[in-house]
């Protein structure tokens, strides 16, 4: 499974917020891989994603959290797969 957190360039708080919690918990999931994209290094898939706004989460390919994600529920989704 792949976690992808596209984030600002810039280091928004709430981007790296996003990313501790998002290892932290992907790290008690075998086979989970989470890599930071940079929403300047890959604009023609926040276009495609339409989302704007940082962080926000793709899984497989699917857009599933904009903004902070909250632990219990990004535990949810990945038991969910």
């Amino acid at each position: 499974m792949l976690i992808e957190i596209f984030v600002a360039p810039e280091g928004c708080p709430s981007c790296g917020q996003a990313g501790r919690l998002v290892r932290n918990v992907a790290s008690d999931y075998a086979g989970v891989e989470v890599r930071d994209i940079h929403v300047t290094d890959a604009v023609e898939r926040v276009i495609e994603y339409g989302v704007f706004a940082t962080p926000f989460l793709v899984i497989d390919g699917l857009v599933e959290f904009i903004g902070m994600p909250r632990e219990s529920e990004l535990r949810r989704r990945l038991e969910a797969r």
